[in-house]
């Protein structure tokens, strides 16, 4: 049981890391993906690289998509780290650094860092065929990135989403023998923020999102096969100026994920992820694309 938990602890760590890299939120206060410590280590610290293809520029309110004829990419390097503060009390902080690029123009720098409060109110002590163990989390996320709505190359130096967000969130988690199965639901709020640019003067107000997840994994001794679908919504972003007001329209996709993980002892482990926006989720008001990553992860015991 202890082996499994802590293999399914590097895979949510791995999936949650990769839905937020490859989300292609273009307008709305989108929710960076949390630090949580899902098994029974006292620590851990992650690092992770993922390559994203941009396949589809733009799918609109009314769900046409149109291809991307820039070829670009987004490069994500991303360390995050967890830590146990009392008892079942823990503490999460990621900051990802982010590249991206086209056949004319190259920018990188920072992107969204965010820090997570975690709390397991459904403790894993004694064992029920049914109950899950529960994580419930509060997580700050604040714009360190450079948004869409800042831009002055249309987007293509972005990393964030501009907004200070705040939310709640909680994981769940189960095994049996060889299998396990999770799910994570979270919902959050991004804040106004005032704009001044080349295009837009103004306030821009966004409004509330969230994110459900269901993934299912195998585990072969030292390895593990998982797949999940993650599906993401975020309200329209209003902005208000002088001239006039502008509503937007709503943000949603779907991401679906394969991924294979291999736990080297109990201090390090690795795995390899595929993800495709383009599968699931009747899109709307996005960028869509098709993403690998890596990740290393190194654990401390209690």
């Amino acid at each position: 049981m202890q082996f499994l938990m802590k293999l399914l602890s590097l895979l949510l760590s791995s999936l949650f890391f990769y839905v937020d890299v490859w989300g292609a939120a273009c307008c709305g206060g989108g929710f960076a993906a949390p630090s949580i410590i899902a098994g029974d280590d006292k620590a851990q610290l992650s690092t992770a690289y993922s390559l994203t293809e941009v396949v589809i520029e733009n799918v609109d309110s009314q769900g046409i998509w149109r291809q991307s004829d820039e070829q670009q990419q987004v490069r994500t390097f991303r360390v995050e780290g967890a830590h146990i503060l009392q008892d079942r009390w823990q503490l999460g902080l990621a900051v990802p650094v982010i590249e991206r690029s086209s056949r004319r123009e190259t920018f990188s720098g920072l992107g969204d860092i965010s820090a997570t409060l975690g709390y397991e109110y459904l403790p894993d002590w004694t064992y029920n065929p049914y109950r899950p163990k529960g994580i419930g989390y509060l997580q700050l996320t604040a714009p360190t990135g450079k948004s869409r709505a800042d831009s002055e190359v249309g987007g293509l130096d972005s990393r964030g989403n501009g907004f200070w967000a705040l939310g709640v969130g909680t994981l769940l988690t189960k095994s049996w023998s060889r299998w396990d199965i999770y799910s994570t639901f979270d919902i959050h709020h991004s804040f106004e923020k005032e704009i001044s640019n080349s295009v837009v003067q103004g306030s821009l107000m966004p409004g509330w999102g969230g994110q459900l997840g269901l993934g299912l994994g195998y585990n072969i001794k030292d390895y593990r096969v998982g797949s999940a679908f993650i599906w993401t919504y975020e309200d329209p972003v209003v902005i208000k100026s002088e001239q006039q007001d502008l509503a937007g329209a709503v943000e949603r996709y779907g991401t679906a994920v394969a991924s294979i993980s291999y736990l080297a002892n109990d201090e390090w482990s690795g795995t390899a992820t595929y993800s495709d926006q383009t599968l699931i989720g009747g899109p709307l008001n996005t960028s869509l694309g098709k993403s690998v990553a890596i990740q290393i992860q190194r654990r401390w015991g209690r």
